[in-house]
């Protein structure tokens, strides 16, 4: 641009020169025509400018409007920072209002701490007083089951003693029946007079026998009707009229009926398990004799036999020891019955 300036003040002079002339030069048409030129040139020259002029205009005016823009798009950024402080300034209240809350926040967490410390102290205070209290109750339910282990152990001796006593005692109460099966029943019976006539025909007992009470129990056929009689139980008055009858039992044999010894159920459960073990001994030849529930063998008590049955719900039975069946038979060895080999 400066060396623009330059030419077109050099063209301006010389055109002075060329129109009014110097003194010491002369003007001529050469110069004329070379002004002519220099100026059509500088014309050119000044055209590509005008052209270069309306493109910095036409860039000038896109600036403008984008300042313009630019200027809307800050008055809108300066309004959005307007809101952004207000909000601030909003949240600056809610910050301290937080902040508020946190303080408080951080007065209930040292009170909770605290709490918590009492309660940590109240629960180890408690866990030892628990501790004692399990130990002392651990003590004391050991005492406990040692006395009523005592206790049991006591009601249970006591127990056997006196169901040893209950089953003499029915056994003393039976010494004098007699059990009689096979004999046919018939309506209006005379059970007595049954039983009299039974003895005399079939065991050869010819006197006169007297009886405190003679009946039929249990189940069995009724009168008049097939199967097995009811059996008769006889209660003898003497007992050496049932010892009479009863050793001449031997002349049944081969024949329907059966005479035998009243006795417990508990009795005669243990005699039932020792029949076979009597007709094995009778068999190999030695003199066996069977007293209530102890079998005798050449007059010594079988101490291989069974032990007798016992009613399953009785405390007894659920209390049983290992000594429970010798102390039975040590108890019975010195009961009131009579012992044919003592």
């Amino acid at each position: 641009m400066e060396e623009e300036n330059v030419n077109t003040s050099q063209m301006l002079n010389t055109s002075r020169d060329v129109l009014y002339g110097q003194p010491e030069q002369s003007v001529t048409l050469e110069n004329v025509y070379q002004l002519m030129l220099g100026m059509n040139e500088r014309l050119t020259t000044i055209e590509k400018g005008m052209s270069q002029v309306n493109q910095m205009n036409r860039t000038l005016t896109n600036l403008l409007s984008k300042f313009t823009e630019m200027n809307s798009k800050v008055a809108e950024a300066e309004c959005q920072i307007k809101n952004l402080k207000s909000k601030c300034d909003s949240n600056d209240g809610k910050m301290s209002q937080i902040k508020h809350d946190h303080t408080e926040l951080n007065k209930e967490v040292k009170n909770m701490k605290k709490i918590k410390l009492m309660l940590i102290i109240t629960y180890r205070e408690l866990a030892t007083s628990i501790s004692k209290v399990a130990n002392d109750l651990a003590d004391n339910t050991l005492e406990l089951r040692n006395e009523i282990k005592t206790v049991v152990n006591n009601a249970k001796q006591e127990n056997e003693i006196l169901q040893s006593t209950v089953i003499d005692l029915q056994c003393r109460s039976m010494k004098n029946n007699l059990v009689f099966t096979g004999l046919t029943e018939t309506e209006g019976e005379n059970t007595e007079e049954v039983i009299r006539d039974f003895i005399q025909q079939f065991l050869h007992v010819t006197h006169r026998i007297e009886f405190g009470n003679v009946h039929r129990f249990g189940y069995g056929a009724k009168p008049g009707r097939r199967g097995r009689p009811r059996p008769i139980v006889a209660r003898f008055l003497y007992y050496k009229d049932l010892a009479r009858s009863l050793s001449n039992t031997y002349r049944l044999k081969g024949k329907p009926f059966g005479v035998n010894q009243q006795f417990p159920d508990i009795i005669e459960q243990a005699r039932k398990s020792l029949y076979p073990i009597m007709k094995q001994k009778r068999e190999e030849g030695h003199t066996v004799e069977l007293v209530r529930d102890i079998l005798y063998v050449d007059g010594e008590m079988y101490n291989d036999q069974i032990s007798e049955i016992e009613p399953t719900d009785s405390l007894t039975s659920q209390m049983r020891t290992p000594d429970h069946h010798q102390d039975r038979k040590r108890r019975r060895r010195i009961s009131s019955t009579p012992n044919p080999y003592s």
